[in-house]
């Protein structure tokens, strides 16, 4: 049998024409080769052979989130589409995802609930179901007969310490639903406890404990190891408002940020168990979402300080702590079209 490499010479002896493998290419030709593929054909480019996994590729921020537009298409076919905006290197990239026909009736039509550690937590019905878009991993939950509020987990589904949340609270009811599970459990577990006809707003996790925020402010703490839930808040001092409040937390610290034309931002104190409204957010930029989170905003991301992030309709804006101004975003440019979920990410490793 002929190898490659001298099929590879075949027709060239004696033209004067040297003769090399692809594996030895210069490293500067791949590296310039590899800067042209999105992120997830980098991955698979590295991986060729030994010599390519040389290449030096630069490596994402990983302070910057990325922005993921989330849709449905068809073409005979479903797909879950993925559209990635890559701001430190204003590039965006679409990975389309097939689903299968057996899957097809529970998965589309989910919407993303949570995102964390390049994870996607969705949603549909009694159904949940983690979805990594960068691996299109799946991994089910068992079915939940309640239709919850909010929900979050504490790390990712792949960690055995990772604990799913969700909670159901309204104003039309005096009952509040708290439910948990791991995955790879059978069912989820259920915890009903007298409420106080009040919607929660948002949740957050934070060293071994569920925050719950409702509307008005009140807030509440579930303890995963003792199944424990204690009310937190002595006095009420945050306003209802239309739009939802998102908590965050941040090295310790709850945060509450209420969006209206003046951001509003609150933090919550320890000691009187209440919320304080804060004027500055220091060397941090916050970014609202399905999850919300803090990003440190020092040397290279700098810019970002006092800065709050987050969707409306189709564009991204932040919001100025030192000006009292929101401005259209442009590190994050790309407008998607209507009808597609705008999700704050983590940028996968490389």
């Amino acid at each position: 049998m002929v190898n490659r490499r001298r099929q590879n010479m075949i027709g060239l002896e004696g033209s004067g024409t040297e003769c090399r493998q692809w594996s030895d290419l210069p490293l500067d030709v791949l590296n310039v080769i590899a800067e042209e593929l999105d992120l997830v054909d980098q991955i698979h480019f590295r991986a060729v052979c030994k010599n390519w996994r040389q290449i030096q590729i630069a490596q994402p921020n990983k302070r910057l989130p990325w922005l993921l537009g989330h849709s449905w298409a068809f073409d005979g076919n479903v797909y879950s589409v993925c559209s990635f905006y890559r701001p430190s290197a204003d590039r965006r990239y679409i990975a389309r995802n097939k689903i299968e026909r057996e899957e097809f009736n529970v998965l589309h039509g989910a919407v993303i609930c949570a995102s964390k550690y390049g994870w996607l937590l969705l949603q549909k019905s009694s159904l949940s179901f983690f979805y990594n878009p960068y691996t299109k991993s799946i991994i089910k939950l068992p079915d939940l007969d309640l239709s919850f509020n909010r929900t979050t987990f504490s790390s990712a589904p792949t960690s055995p310490d990772c604990f799913c949340f969700a909670i159901q609270s309204s104003k039309n009811s005096d009952k509040i639903y708290l439910s948990t599970c791991r995955p790879g459990d059978c069912q989820w577990s259920t915890l009903m406890l007298d409420g106080f006809e009040r919607a929660v707003y948002d949740v957050v996790y934070s060293n071994g404990t569920f925050y719950c925020v409702f509307s008005g402010g009140e807030l509440g703490a579930f303890c995963v190891a003792d199944r424990h839930w204690s009310l937190l808040t002595n006095r009420v001092c945050v306003a209802d408002h239309h739009s939802r409040a998102h908590m965050v937390e941040s090295k310790g610290q709850l945060l509450l940020v209420c969006p209206s034309k003046f951001f509003e931002v609150f933090k919550f104190d320890w000691l009187a168990k209440t919320w304080l409204k804060i004027k500055t957010l220091g060397c941090q930029a916050l970014f609202l979402g399905c999850t919300s989170f803090p990003i440190s905003a020092e040397g290279e991301t700098s810019d970002f300080a006092e800065r709050i992030y987050h969707h409306f309709d189709i564009h991204s804006y932040y919001y100025s702590m030192e000006t009292k101004q929101s401005h259209r975003c442009p590190f994050y440019p790309w407008d998607t079209k209507r009808g597609t979920e705008r999700v704050w990410i983590q940028p996968p490793e490389i």
